[in-house]
């Protein structure tokens, strides 16, 4: 089996870290040069592209990564892990045929992008593109640093090609391409570190087509509500004008940049969570609280701050149009709370599990409450309207993960009730 290594995980949590710090700064950085240079319209354009790549990329990754990683971290060596690899990218390319097709279509549909030569063909491409990522297979083998550096490498080149070359609105012709561009070389630099470690890339058809069976489960909880989320963006640029787009746009992004920091730890901590939880279910559920914890007071933070500065650092940092992004920022910056607890128990408490059933309902009824809401909002308040049917949807989830973890018998454990730890082991060293 894979030997997870209990002592170094603080060590590997820093690394991580202070890695992945270039993974914040990029979208901290990005926005606010986007929204200048491009102006509201233009990065208004951008935002619909970046929506619906995001959109095709979950759609293709369909909950692969979180199957992915369960399969491997169960493994000793390669031979044990090239057919499951083999098998995942099969799984993919069978999903890139609807995903070609929807997001053809949706590109088409598109007013904003269909005025950007080669935006929609680029778009769908680097959507597919992304979810070949191998960053679930780098971290499953113990390899979160190589994962983290070959995704800081993608950022750096993306930034430094953007920086030099998009300099007008008129550069908006350019996006698109240099995007793909930068996550082209990464994606090629991965899979050339693990070229040696697999005997090929496909698989049986049957082998993949029970793969895309057993993570549909884990889809419908996490990727309807994500595609929506991801989408959201996309969606109003089909009922709104560009501004509204932007004026949601960028409260979109912080509010993704500021979630992402649940990125780092999971890397390290979920596939212990995992390993844990059929060898010392007590300790697993201890992890599982100590990294709730850690995240709550973080995004209790993040909303008080947010909303007592957000008044003057917007217009500040992206420009006095931007100012209309504040309210909507203000408001949506609630996500962050609720957020947290819907990951926390579905990724550490009921996937390690295996309760993907009661993910399912949870993830159907989530992303109903979000759609309904979301059409009429956004088609009569835009930006605001969009951000409201953001908040309803995920405070639904929350609702529903709630009385799924209480039909399923895990307040107790999620509580830590009848847990024999000490003080000491409750508040002391977190992470041993």
């Amino acid at each position: 089996m894979n030997k997870i290594r209990m002592p170094l995980s603080k060590i590997e949590l820093l690394a991580v870290y202070l890695s992945y710090a270039f993974r914040y700064l990029y979208p901290l950085i990005l926005v606010p040069y986007y929204g200048r240079v491009l102006g509201t319209g233009g990065y208004g354009v951008v935002l619909a592209g970046m929506s619906l790549g995001n959109t095709i990329w979950m759609f293709v990754g369909y909950g692969f990564s979180t199957v992915g990683s369960r399969d491997i971290v169960h493994t000793e060596n390669d031979s044990e892990r090239d057919p499951i690899f083999r098998e995942q990218f099969t799984a993919r390319l069978l999903l890139c045929i609807p995903g070609l097709i929807i997001g053809a279509l949706a590109a088409a549909k598109s007013q904003l992008l269909s005025h950007v030569p080669g935006a929609g063909i680029l778009v769908v491409a680097g959507g597919m593109l992304a979810a070949f990522n191998l960053g679930w297979y780098f971290t499953a083998t113990g390899r979160a640093q190589t994962s983290v550096l070959i995704e800081v490498l993608g950022f750096l080149l993306s930034s430094a090609l953007i920086f030099t070359i998009i300099r007008k609105p008129q550069d908006i012709d350019l996006v698109f391409p240099l995007t793909f561009l930068s996550s082209l070389v990464q994606s090629l630099l991965a899979y050339w570190v693990v070229r040696k470690e697999f005997s090929g890339v496909i698989s049986h058809l049957r082998k993949a087509v029970d793969v895309i069976k057993r993570s549909t489960t884990i889809f419908i909880y996490g990727g309807t509500s994500m595609l929506l989320i991801g989408a959201s963006a996309y969606m109003l640029s089909l009922l709104a004008a560009p501004s509204e787009v932007s004026a949601f746009g960028v409260p979109e992004r912080l509010i993704g940049a500021a979630l992402s920091l649940m990125g780092p730890a999971g890397q390290i901590l979920v596939p212990k969570v995992m390993y844990l939880v059929g060898r010392n279910n007590a300790r697993a559920n201890l992890i599982a609280r100590r990294i709730f914890v850690v995240f709550f007071l973080g995004a209790v933070v993040g909303v008080i701050v947010t909303r007592s500065l957000s008044g003057w650092i917007v217009p500040l940092v992206f420009g006095p149009e931007f100012s209309r992004a504040v309210p909507v920022l203000n408001f949506m910056v609630l996500v962050l709370p609720v957020s947290v607890c819907t990951q926390i128990l579905g990724v550490y408490f009921l996937i390690p599990r295996k309760l993907e059933r009661v993910l399912v309902r949870c993830g159907i009824i989530g992303a109903l409450v979000n759609v309904a809401a979301a059409i009429p909002l956004a088609k009569y308040f835009g930006a605001m309207g969009m951000a409201e049917a953001r908040v309803l949807g995920e405070v639904s989830l929350l609702a529903m993960l709630m009385i799924g973890v209480w039909r399923a018998g895990l307040v107790r454990e999620i509580l830590g009730i009848g847990e024999e730890f000490s003080l000491h082991t409750r508040f002391g060293r977190w992470l041993e």
